[in-house]
């Protein structure tokens, strides 16, 4: 059955990956609802977000596709209803702080960007999860500051 889903995936570059993903779904005839680009500045990542209607399988195989590109670190699939309950997280931490370690442990992430001074993390998580990483990022700011 067709439903809409959305695809979310992140890319350091975006010059030809724009075509790219438009070829993968225009190979397989599919119509896109929307596609938006947008660039995270705190951790030099664009996110593309592409949103259509087809079926669940034919989209799994699509975000599959998507992933194999080698500009793509990650690529998500989230359903309507999944769009109202999880988010899609970013953290960027540096490499030697150990805020990272802790953090990195509640939520299941993992880097898709490791750099000589920096890392960046990415979950999709939901709100509980969220509010929990707050509270322990608050606790752990006055070990950074001693």
């Amino acid at each position: 059955m067709k439903q809409e889903f959305t695809i979310t995936l992140f890319s350091e570059k975006q010059e030809g990956l724009i075509n790219k993903v438009a070829l993968i779904l225009t190979r397989r005839k599919i119509s896109i609802n929307s596609f938006s680009v947008f660039f995270c500045k705190t951790v030099n990542l664009y996110r593309f977000t592409i949103t259509l209607i087809e079926t669940e399988l034919a989209v799994q195989n699509i975000v599959y596709q998507m992933e194999k590109v080698i500009e793509v670190f990650k690529c998500y699939l989230q359903t309507e209803a999944e769009l109202s309950t999880h988010q899609i997280l970013l953290l960027k931490f540096p490499n030697s702080d150990e805020k990272e370690k802790q953090v990195t442990s509640i939520i299941n992430s993992f880097p898709i960007i490791r750099e000589t001074d920096y890392c960046v993390y990415t979950s999709k998580t939901n709100n509980e999860t969220i509010q929990l990483l707050a509270t322990k990022i608050a606790e752990l700011e006055p070990m950074n500051s001693l």
